[in-house]
This record gives structure tokens, sequence and C-alpha cells, in this order.
């Protein structure tokens, strides 16, 4: 760390001025080398002028100085000396073997020399100034605050965890328990604890969850403490502070896991009158206690616990008469002489949100519905003149949430030295009121929908008398309704003296379930009769209901409906056996006409066998129109399960029915869902494509997927369809014009098989705007997918 070099020597005079210096200082060259240090700076770093001239300045200030100085601050001093850049004033704290003291740290550059000052001032005993300062600041605030929080708490504040928590703050680290004493009864009951969390499962297995509800005794020792007043240690260890009540196992135990150390009981009296007391377990790794604080406080927490008690008194005493003014469902006015507000309880606010406070000096009569105002006014002059005299009655009261109904019962207490005023005692009866208005109009409309019916409505109690009934059922034994009331079912209706075996109102009573039967009076009329029972909310039968309807109309109807369902059921039969005669005769006499014309074309040469010829070709056709006709009654009477089918199997089958005409078909594999029915599309829009197309006519049939369903065309070169039948082809009995013959049940077939399938059919031109080059018939099927 020495060096020889010459410039490392300073002048004689410099080394006065240095040496008259009290702060520590260290001269350094401008590359920071140490040419000499104060006696002060030789106390401060541990080295002598001589051995630290020549050293690294930042490093002497690093090694010697601030070895174990505050992070932050070392780090910016080192800075500054090894940039070598000239600073204000930093104050940083350096702790030795002396103790923690307190410099501020300067550095600066003698422009004349290149040299450089850095120097530390002693600012130990300003700092300390300071820092009492701070704290007794610090205390002050504390004090003021807790005496103010403690002041102002609110009647259902906890103020015995509230002084816990302050405790707690000026003993951190340690256990602070607060108790409620009785000096009377010689117990102490704990209140609050502070930090016993860590141990809170120890505590419990001991005590048990609710620690304030235990009840301890106070011994002598700890009253003794509690008497005198003052802030003492507690000698004898943890089973002293626990008033006994634990054993000195658990005691030592619990000390040796909490690391307590010494403990404390403050009492908190006032006027001689003690209130409670509190225990500080300070922890060998707990802060300081501030006693100094705390004492000052003890008195502010007995202030507080007296107050507390004292207005705990009071509200005992009050609470009786509070609760009969604030609770009940009546609110209480004080009038005085010249009908102005002195008082008003709390629950006059829930009537209307009135404030009571804001009541206080109006006059009782603003509150009043203007139209009531002369009666009350009247009942008010009248009870002015009876001293102890009441009168009750009804008035409308008006608030910010509308009109009020209200029953009062005013009192003349004017000549009472304590009172001295009209007493109000008022409830809201506007519920009340709308619920019977509601119930009045309830039964008037309830009255006018079931007077307006023509079926009879009676309603009984559970002794089948009539309680109400409406006029169609008194109209029907000629009495009004008010003549019914209170006479029993069986005695109006049926003069009777007993109950009816089958009623069904007797019988709803009996089961608890709605009833009815059908009955016939002596003049025939028949009559449907309900019977239903009513329950309260508990399930009891408080009432029947009973309901009356003449339905003899309706029954004849009914029988009228019946024979002539069963009448058109036998024409239908018959005609049915008359169809399947016809078409069975016709087809058998086809059948030989059939095979006599055969055989006559066979005999037969020129103009008579066109004449055979044409007469085969009128018995064909009559043929297919018996074949029509069965299969329409067949799709009318038959209506088999849509299932999958063959799309492509079902047109090629068919093409094989047609064996001499040109079809042409690509072959496309589909399922889709019909029935075996429809095959017989195919058959009528191919038959009638060979038909009408003649023997040069070409039959094309495609299919593809549209929209998700199937769409198959039928197209031919024929004569095609005109624009204006293209609709009404599809109807009975219309057929083409361009099409020869034909009777116009082939398309319709089509047509009503397919819209069962849920298809539908259409003609278009095959090429279109050319009806004459050929038609296009194209229908839809839904395809099933697997």
């Amino acid at each position: 760390m020495q060096t020889t070099e010459p410039d490392m020597e300073v002048r004689p005079e410099i080394l006065q001025v240095l040496d008259a210096m009290e702060d520590a200082v260290i001269l350094a060259d401008s590359d920071m080398n140490v040419r000499t240090i104060t006696p002060s700076m030789e106390c401060l770093a541990g080295i002598s002028a001589d051995d630290a001239r020549g050293a690294d300045a930042a490093r002497l200030v690093a090694d010697r100085i601030l070895p174990e100085a505050d992070g932050d601050q070392r780090e910016r001093i080192l800075s500054l000396l090894q940039n070598r850049t000239g600073s204000g004033e930093i104050t940083v704290r350096v702790s030795s073997a002396a103790g923690e003291r307190w410099y501020v740290f300067s550095s600066r550059q003698v422009l004349a020399t290149g040299d450089w000052l850095v120097r530390f001032r002693d600012v130990t005993r300003r700092e300390a100034a300071k820092g009492e300062v701070r704290r007794r600041s610090d205390d002050l605030a504390f004090l003021s605050r807790a005496a103010t929080e403690l002041a102002g708490m609110p009647d259902e504040a906890d103020v015995f965890s509230a002084i816990g928590a302050y405790l707690h703050e000026l003993a951190p680290g340690s256990v602070v328990i607060v108790s409620a004493a009785d000096i009377r009864a010689g117990t102490l009951s704990p209140r609050a604890f502070f930090g016993i969390e860590p141990f809170l499962p120890d505590i419990t297995e001991t005590f048990g969850e609710d620690l304030t509800r235990l009840s301890l005794e106070i011994p002598p020792h700890i009253r003794a403490i509690m008497t005198r007043g003052e802030i003492e240690e507690v000698k004898g260890g943890l089973q002293e502070v626990a008033l006994g009540q634990i054993s000195q196992e658990i005691c030592r135990k619990f000390e040796a896991i909490a690391g307590l150390g010494a403990m404390y009981c403050i009492p908190f009296t006032w006027k001689g009158e003690i209130f409670g007391s509190a225990v500080i377990l300070t922890r060998w790794e707990g802060g300081e206690v501030n006693f100094r604080v705390v004492e000052v406080f003890r008195s502010l927490a007995s202030i507080a616990l007296q107050r507390h008690r004292a207005e705990a008194d009071l509200r005992g005493s009050e609470k009786t008469f509070r609760a009969l003014i604030e609770k009940g469902s009546e609110f209480i006015l004080v009038i005085d002489e010249q009908l102005t507000i002195r008082f008003a309880s709390p629950p006059i606010e829930r009537l209307d949100g009135f404030p009571p406070e804001t009541l206080i000096g109006r006059h009782a009569f603003d509150m009043i519905q203007p139209e009531d105002l002369p009666r009350v006014k009247e009942v008010v002059s009248t009870l002015a003149e009876r001293p102890g005299g009441s009168v009750q009655f009804e008035v409308r009261f008006r608030g910010p949430r509308g009109t009020h109904v209200i029953e009062a019962s005013v009192t003349n207490l004017l000549d009472d030295p304590h009172i001295r005023g009209f007493v109000v005692n008022a409830w809201d009866i506007t519920e009340r009121k709308r619920t019977e208005e509601a119930l009045r109009r309830a039964e008037r409309e309830k009255a006018l929908i079931l007077d307006s019916t023509v079926e009879m409505f009676t309603y009984y109690d559970t002794d089948l008398r009539v309680l109400w009934v409406n006029r169609a059922a008194a109209a029907f034994i000629g009495r009004e309704p008010e003549d019914l009331v209170g006479h029993r079912c069986y005695e109006i209706w049926h003069n009777r003296t007993g109950v009816c075996d089958i009623c069904p109102v007797v019988i709803a009573r009996e089961t608890g379930q709605p009833q009815e039967a059908e009955i016939t009076t002596p003049d025939g009329r028949i009559f449907l009769l309900r019977g239903y029972p009513v329950t309260d909310e508990t399930g009891e039968i408080v009432g029947l209901i009973e309901f009356a309807q003449d339905i003899t109309d309706r029954k004849q109807a009914e029988d009228e409906r019946a024979r002539l369902l069963h009448a058109l059921e036998v024409a239908n039969r018959e005609a049915n056996l008359y169809l399947d005669i016809l078409t069975h005769d016709i087809r058998n006499a086809n059948c030989v006409a059939t095979l006599y014309t055969d055989l006559l074309m066979q005999v037969l040469k020129g103009e008579p066998k066109m004449y055979v010829r044409k007469m085969k070709g009128s018995i064909d056709k009559s043929t297919e129109i018996l074949a029509n006709v069965a299969m329409i009654r067949k799709i009318h009477l038959e209506h088999a399960p849509l299932k999958p089918i063959d799309l492509h199997g079902v047109i090629v089958s068919e093409q094989k029915n047609f064996p001499e005409a040109e079809i042409r078909y690509g072959g496309v594999s589909r399922v889709v869902r019909a029935d075996d029915l429809l095959a017989e599309v195919f058959h009528n829009l191919i038959g009638n494509a060979v038909k009408f197309g003649g023997p040069d006519v070409v039959i094309t049939i495609s299919v593809e997927t549209l929209d998700g369903s199937v769409v198959v065309t039928v197209a031919d070169t024929g004569p095609g369809v005109p624009d204006e039948l293209k609709e009404s082809i599809f109807r009975r009995f219309e057929r083409g014009r361009t099409r020869a013959r034909g009777e116009g049940l082939g398309l319709y077939i089509c047509r009503t098989l397919l819209e069962r399938y849920g298809g539908r059919i259409w003609v278009e031109d095959r090429v279109t705007g050319h009806p004459e080059a050929g038609a296009a018939f194209r229908f839809t099927l839904k395809e099933v997918v697997e």
C-alpha cells in the first residue's frame, strides 16, 4: 500500500491546515491515490497517514470505512470515488466496534492542484437528536391517533380489540391479551388476543375454540397489581399470568415453544375503579416494548373502558324503552299545543322514508290529506277540551312515496308536566286497506265472471252448506243466490234430508281428489257434475266447489254423430263391395273380350281387322282404367310405413318392363325413403312416354342430388306438354291435348305417391322454350344417408 513516489509529498502548510480540521479527510492526487489523511481519518479508518499514503482512496474507503455501511449509499460513494466525480453531501451510517455512527460524505477536486479532498463529517449527535425527535413525534402521533379513535368509537365497536391492537403496535412481536375485569366477582374475562396465531393449535387444544368465553379467577398478587394501578413485571412466569388456570407443565412447554421473556401486567383503572387489564408476554425474537408510551396509553385506554362501561350501562337502561319505540310496528308522535311535532319515533321512517329528525318542528297537519283535514281538525279540537281523553280514527297520510292510510290513537296529555302535548300512537294500515279493497274487487269480479256464464257454480263449506252460488245455479231452481246461502246442497237441489250416494262433491270431500259424474233429471236433461276440494297451505280441505253443466244437447249431438259415422261406415263397406264386384267382373269381361279380339284379328283382314284392332285398344284402355282405380284405392286404403328403397334397383326393374323402348340410364346408386309403390311412378312416366312418343321416342332417366334431396328426371323426345297444361295434368281426369287419349289418372297417381313420400313432381320442357321437343318430368325424393 505504501509508495515512495515524490508527488506523494505534501507541503507543510497544507499539513497544518489538514491537522487543524476535525473532520476525517483524505487528500488524494488527481488519480485518487492517497497523499495524506487527517488524524480524525486515522482514527476512523484505523490506519496511520504513513501507511495510507499512496493507497487507492476508493479501496481505502471501501475496506476500512464502509465495509458494513448501507448497501445503496456505499455503492453510490464508491462509484463517485472510482469515477473521480465530485458530489454533494451524502449521509451514511457506519458500524464499527465502537458502535454505530453517522457521517456526511463529500468529495471535491481542488482546481489549482488537481488534488481531491474526500471528507467524512461526524453527524452522529445530530442524527441521534433527529431520531429522538422522530420517535417522540411518532409517539405523539400514535397517542393522538389512539386518543381520537378511542374517543370516537361507536357503541357497537369492540373497545377491547382496539386497545389490544394499539398495545401490540407498541410491543411488536409480543403476545398481548386484553381482559375485562369484574372485581366484585373476582374474575377476568379475556376479550382480545394478539400475536398468538403461531401457537393457536396448542392454545385451542387446551382451552377450546372460543377463548373469549373463558372466565378466570384473579389471584391475590394480580389483584394487588391492579389495585396499585401501575405497570409491573409479573414474576413466576406464564403460570402466574395464566392466573393458575394452566398446569405448570403446559406453561413451561408453551414458554419454550413461544420463546417467552419478561411478562408485564397493565391495569386499566380510573378514579380507583378497575375496568380491566392487559398482559404483555414479551418474546426473545420480538421487538422492544415502548413502555414510555404504554404508560400514557394506559390512561387513554382506562378512560375509554370507563366510558365504554358507562355507555353500556346507559344502553342497557334504555334497551327496553328503545325496543318498544324502535322495534314496534307502530310509531309515536308527540305534538305540542300549537300542533308542532316535538318527537317522532324511528319506525316512522319505515312508513314513508321520513327520518324522524326531519319531522321535528313541522306542523302535524302538513302530512294529512287535504280532504281529511276538516274531520281531523274537528277531532283534535274536541279532544283538546278533554284532558286525559283519547280518540281513535283513520286518516290518510301524505309522504314522498305516496299516500298511506293510518290508524291513530291520540291521547290528550297537555296537562302532564313530563309530556305537555298530544301523544299519537299510529300504525300503517295501508296494506290492510288495499287487501280489503282487493278482496272486495276480486269478489265483484268473481261474481261478474261466474254470473255471466250459463254453467252452474257453487261453493260449499265442508258441511256442504252453500257459501256462494252464481245466478245460473240459483235460476235453475227459480231462486236468488242470497236465498240459498247457508242451506245444504242436497236440501236445495234434490229436496233430500241426506247426501246423495254418487255425489262427486261428497266423494271429493272424502278422497281429497277431483271427481265427476253424469246425472239425468226426471225431465230427461243430462248434467255433468264435477266436485273439487279446496285446500289451505297445509293441505287441509277448507271448502268444496261444484260445477254443473247441462250437456243434453252435446250428448244428443254425440249420439247423432255416432249414428252418422256408423251409417257412413256401412255405406263405405257397401261401396267397396260394389266396386270390388264391378272391377272383378269388368276385368273378367275384358279378358274374354281380349281373347276374342285376338282371334278375330287372326282371321280377319282389311277394314274389319282395323275395327277389331280399335276395339282391342278400347278394351286395353278399360283394363288400364281398372288398374289405375285399383291403385288409387290401394294408395288411400293402405298406409305402409316408409322405408329405405334402392332407387337404382327400382329403375332397372322398370326398364326391363319396356324392352322395346329406347331407355337411356347411366346407373346411379341412391337410397331413398319410400315404399314398394315407388315403381308405379316410373311405370306411369315411362309408359306415358312410350304411349305418346311413338316407336322412335328416346327416354332418358337421370338422378342427381340437390339441396339434400334426390332429384329424378324422366325426359322423352315425344310431343311435349304445352305451358298452359303443365300444372293441370297432375289433377284427376286431366290430360294433355298433344298426348293422345287418356283418362288422366296416371300422373295423378304419381303426384299422390310422391307427396306421400314427402316430395313433389313437376314437368318442364326437355329443351327450354320448345315444348314440341319433348317433356322432362322431374320429381324429388328424400335421401336416406347411411
